[in-house]
């Protein structure tokens, strides 16, 4: 057999002469069975070919029962191991004898050639063991018996053979636009030299792992290793919150809910809060403290808070924690919601002309929980009252548009800090044209 491929390599020496000049060294085995590393070359032969005392190629082959090597045209040569000085065979054209992981040098006719040879069968996946171990906070991956493929230079300096592996399961995401967790393919890739143990994101579904070997120059194609039904254990939450809007026509509330996603600005705030848990969750735990002082907890899954104890000192914050898990694993989230303090501003002005500016008698106002306002005219007659601090006189009586005039007001109202309000006044009803 070997014969035969000896002369068939022969023919292909004398009909592609040109295409090797310069050559001294090629390889006799089945192209099929070995790889030769090319650019890009990995970190360790680059640093090699810098510093002058690289080898000339290194071949991975799918086993060592495949190491067959000549000389361009069968020349006799002799040749070295490179990291023994050894001379390990003398004035033959042929060389079947190498060992995985050695460098050699081939001598013939005042030129040589240097080559690194690896047995790429003691790499393989397929001798190793793939353990998933699912945690906490991430998942650990132990690709057990994996082997580290190495070569001398002709320093005699050792190299590793970088690889690259590429690891396939599925997991939880959190998708912002669906506003839910959604089943995705993962995709890891990790490059090196060690590659015996790594770790992912955490486990948040039960998944198949699979593991791939996609080193570049690798001799084996398909390359991989299973770990089936791994059993997730992890816990997650994604804490969301829906604040009540109080209307965009509500143009007098300072810091007014109009947005659902507000937690900062005028009390009352009435906001929903929502754990979206993964998968593996089973229980919920909120609480609500402001500073020191725990205001409640509730064991739902989500739950709605009306914030409207503010502080006259100023924006008081309360803090609301989610707590989730199960038997194994917690997760946890929190948000901040912040009430301001309270005030009221009585105007002196007022023109309800129809013209869609300061047509009512509105106060201006902020964290207000209780209010009421009576109007009156100069003989003391009360002609409205209000007690939706939103809401105003739009300077009718009775249906009948009022007399341009001085009118009395008296506000009494009770901030959601506390504060206790009560204002008399003057306000000008002025339709001019």
């Amino acid at each position: 057999m070997r014969t035969i491929k000896h002369i068939f390599s022969l023919l292909l020496f004398l009909i592609g002469w040109g295409s090797v000049c310069g050559q001294v060294l090629q390889v006799t085995a089945d192209p099929s069975t070995y790889k030769t590393l090319t650019a890009p070359a990995p970190r360790a032969y680059k640093m090699l070919a810098a510093s002058g005392t690289g080898v000339d190629h290194v071949y991975l082959f799918t086993s060592a029962d495949n190491f067959e090597f000549a000389t361009i045209g069968y020349q006799l040569a002799d040749w070295y191991d490179v990291g023994t000085g050894e001379l390990v065979s003398h004035n033959y054209s042929t060389f079947i004898n190498a060992e995985s992981g050695h460098t050699y040098r081939v001598e013939v006719g005042g030129e040589s050639e240097t080559f690194a040879v690896i047995d790429w069968s003691k790499y393989r996946l397929a001798n190793c063991t793939l353990r998933v171990e699912p945690a906490c906070d991430k998942t650990y991956i132990f690709v057990d018996n994996i082997g580290i493929a190495q070569y001398k230079d002709t320093a005699n300096v050792t190299h590793e053979i970088e690889r690259k592996l590429v690891l396939e399961y599925k997991n939880a995401v959190w998708n912002d636009e669906s506003v839910d967790w959604l089943t995705q393919e993962q995709i890891v890739t990790k490059e090196g030299e060690d590659l015996s143990a790594f770790d992912v994101d955490k486990l948040l579904i039960d998944s198949d792992f699979k593991l791939s070997d996609a080193t570049p120059d690798a001799p084996f194609t398909e390359d991989t290793l299973y770990a089936s039904g791994v059993v997730a254990i992890a816990s997650a939450c994604h804490l969301t919150h829906v604040t009540t809007r109080r209307g965009t026509e509500i143009t007098n509330e300072k810091e007014a809910p109009i947005k659902e996603d507000v937690v900062e600005g005028s009390a009352p705030l009435d906001i929903l809060f929502q754990s979206h848990p993964s998968p593996k969750t089973d229980f919920y735990s909120w609480t609500i403290t402001r500073g020191n002082d725990k205001i409640t907890q509730r064991p739902e899954r989500d739950i709605r808070y009306v914030f409207d104890d503010a502080s006259e000192t100023g924006p008081v914050t309360y803090t609301v924690e989610l707590k989730v898990g199960n038997d194994y694993c917690q997760d946890s989230a929190k948000v901040d919601v912040t009430l301001n303090a309270s005030f009221i501003m009585v105007p002196n002005v007022f023109t309800p002309n129809g013209d869609g500016r300061n047509d009512e008698f509105r106060v201006a106002y902020r964290s207000i929980c209780n209010f009421h306002c009576w109007v009156f005219n100069r003989w003391q007659h009360q002609v409205y009252s209000w007690s939706d601090p939103a809401k105003g006189w739009d300077g009718t009586i009775n249906g009948r548009p009022a007399p341009e005039s001085a009118y009395v007001y008296i506000v009494e109202a009770t901030g959601c800090d506390g504060k206790k309000y009560k204002l008399k006044g003057m306000v000008n009803l002025l339709r001019g044209k």
